[in-house]
């Protein structure tokens, strides 16, 4: 690109302009800072931002973000955050100790890594790619001194931020109201709290100001509401680009993923909430799921030691500290599977190399839940830089994975249902299309490559067209009687 196109770029205030770019600079300086917690102390923070998905967040970037508009638009996000990188940092280190650098140039339109150790850290160039992304919680731990054993106090490993998993999406705005979807985070149901969308935002600090009353109404069909859940009064508080309400009171059954879609008239103080039912329920572990959700936050932030009281591996047992390990630290596929390389179970788990006892735990308990079917066994390669990767490629060599796979099955019902308004058996259930993971060794056919692309084109995808690896499509159909 030319110096003056960029400039251009950010002299534009229209989207992906220059204030997008600074938001998006901002954004990744301080996704590492430690936010207050209600429960425990502070820990260290990670966060790695995709500039890819965090582009597609700003209200009215997709048809920008279409063709070339896509590659244009990451390599001007690259050299802005480079740029004040090398401008306002001593080699990555910013006033608020957190450090940033790059830790991938390619994958989602570059990866750049957000940390707040609290400590020093040795100094290195932040604009060299660091591939830390898997490396830091899942390959083989280093060899321990010799010295006396001691126990391990599990690791409270940190979640991603809003953009990164579960990002907000902008269904309608304009004429008499801004529709919006997001799923229910863990940390929303902990510190009562719900972002807004910045189109949402910006239309209510015109009209009202940064922070005043506004009145939530909740609608969860087929679900249990109190009456002081069902109509709030919760406080919006709205910054230059971020704002949330507070003040929120979350229902019980109410979970992390659980999908959300919003609606605020233009001009009003009410804000609509409301839930999708499912046509049917899913079990996923534990939980019997009957409302529509997000699969990957489900797997992140519902792992045990999370709830809405706090977030926490101590006090966990072996089984349940394997499970929030795996289901936190491993490669997270778009069906909500995490993958986690076997060998570097101990040391995510505990932060360091535990003791020989807490290891033969942590393998037994590994062995009971693959016996078991909570977890599955499954095969991938490991790259020169240490990188585990998943279905495993050629010339790499083999290393066993440990994988966390959220059942899905049918709950069980008598005949014809038992619920208040039951339709009984349905006869023809539209599926629309969607990916399907494959067994390892198997790939898709040519038919659906094509019909994957196909629908890609009708949907105007914009970071392109060709089947994600270990995925096949299936075509859009009806099933039933």
């Amino acid at each position: 690109m030319t110096r003056a196109s960029l400039a251009d770029c950010w002299r534009d205030t229209g989207p992906l302009g220059g204030d997008d770019l600074r938001s998006l600079a901002a954004a990744v300086e301080h996704a590492a800072t430690p936010a207050k917690r209600r429960y425990g102390l502070n820990s260290p923070v990670t966060m790695y931002t995709a500039v890819g998905p965090r582009l597609r967040g700003f209200p009215g970037a997709a048809e920008l973000l279409k063709g070339m508009g896509y590659a244009a638009a990451v390599c001007r996000a690259n050299v802005t955050l480079a740029d004040v990188v090398q401008r306002d940092s001593d080699q990555g280190l910013f006033e608020n100790g957190a450090r940033v650098s790059l830790d991938d140039a390619f994958e989602g339109g570059g990866v750049w890594r957000s940390h707040c150790s609290g400590g020093a850290e040795p100094p290195g160039d932040p604009l060299v790619p660091a591939g830390c992304g898997w490396t830091s919680t899942t390959t083989a731990p280093p060899t321990p001194a010799p010295g006396p054993e001691a126990e391990a106090e599990p690791v409270d490993l940190p979640l991603a931020d809003d953009a990164a998993l579960g990002p907000s999406e902008l269904l309608r705005s304009g004429g008499n109201d801004i529709v919006w979807r997001l799923p229910l985070r863990l940390a929303h149901l902990i510190d009562g709290r719900l972002p807004l969308n910045p189109q949402a935002v910006r239309e209510l600090r015109d009209a009202h100001g940064r922070r005043f009353a506004i009145r939530l109404e909740l609608d969860h069909p087929g679900g249990t509401l109190e009456a002081s859940e069902a109509v709030q009064d919760v406080t919006a508080e709205l910054g230059d680009e971020a704002g949330r309400l507070t003040g929120v009171v979350w229902p019980r059954d109410f979970f992390p993923g659980l999908l959300l879609e919003l609606c605020l008239p233009c001009g009003g103080t009410v804000i609509r909430m409301t839930t999708t039912r499912l046509d049917e329920h899913v079990q996923v572990g534990d939980r019997v799921i009957g409302h529509c959700f997000d699969p990957c936050v489900l797997t992140r932030e519902d792992a045990p030691g999370s709830d809405r009281h706090g977030d926490t591996a101590v006090g966990l047992g072996p089984r349940q500290l394997v499970m929030r390990t795996v289901r936190r630290c491993g490669l997270l596929t778009l069906d909500g599977h995490a993958l986690l390389d076997r060998s570097g179970l101990p040391y995510a788990a505990y932060g360091r190399l535990p003791s020989r006892a807490q290891t033969v735990a942590l393998e037994s308990a590994v062995a009971e839940l693959l016996a078991e079917r909570l977890l599955e066994p499954a095969l991938g390669s490991r790259d020169v830089w240490g990188r585990p990767h998943f279905p495993e490629r050629d010339g790499e060599p083999t290393i066993p994975l440990i994988g966390y796979r959220p059942a899905r099955r049918r709950v069980i019902r008598p005949w014809g249902g038992t619920e208040p308004g039951g339709e009984g058996l349905r006869a023809i259930q539209f599926v629309p299309g969607h990916l399907r993971r494959l067994l390892p060794g198997c790939s898709p056919s040519e038919a659906q490559r094509a019909a994957f692309r196909e629908y890609c084109r009708r949907l105007g995808k914009a970071d392109g067209w060709e089947l994600p690896g270990g995925y096949t499509f299936v075509t859009a159909h009806t099933r039933g009687h």
